[in-house]
């Protein structure tokens, strides 16, 4: 039991890492500035760019918030506190897109988004795995290797 639980806590503690380095691969800062002056508000959503920057800022508060919650969650609780924060996010989409008329249909925007951070994610993923193999002097240039979790040859253990 004791062996599973020193388990659980490296995972999450990987995990953890896996998702600070991402984070900062997003333009996350690692530590976020609690006396920044709040944003004033949106502005220029009547544009594309405009739109677009202010769903940027609302991704990366939240994004700042879930960091934050994840370093300080109980060192086993890492984990559960990434799939409540997902779950929590969601939910809050599908609340927010309900507010608007059917006609809307900003429910399969949502959907879309949902899947493009879902994908932006595995991207992300190869990139730290790469970053992370060239730092310990890897080169993928001369032998099978894993990509998206299907085992080609052989494996890293670092």
């Amino acid at each position: 039991m004791c062996g599973e639980i020193d388990e659980n806590i490296l995972i999450n503690q990987e995990l953890l890492e896996r998702f600070s380095v991402m984070a900062r691969m997003m333009g996350q800062t690692p530590e976020p500035r609690d006396d920044a002056a709040p944003p004033a508000g949106p502005r220029g959503l009547d544009r594309a760019e405009g739109r677009a920057a202010y769903m940027e800022e609302l991704f990366q508060q939240g994004l700042t918030r879930a960091i934050r919650d994840a370093s300080t969650a109980a060192e086993d609780e890492a984990v559960d506190a990434i799939a409540s924060q997902a779950i929590a996010f969601a939910r809050l989409a599908g609340f927010l897109a309900g507010q608007l008329p059917p006609d809307a249909d900003l429910f399969r925007a949502v959907i879309e988004a949902v899947t493009a951070g879902h994908a932006e994610t595995a991207a992300l993923e190869r990139r730290y795995r790469d970053e992370r193999d060239e730092a310990h002097g890897h080169s993928h240039d001369d032998h099978d290797h894993d990509h998206d979790h299907e085992h080609h040859g052989h494996r890293h253990d670092h």
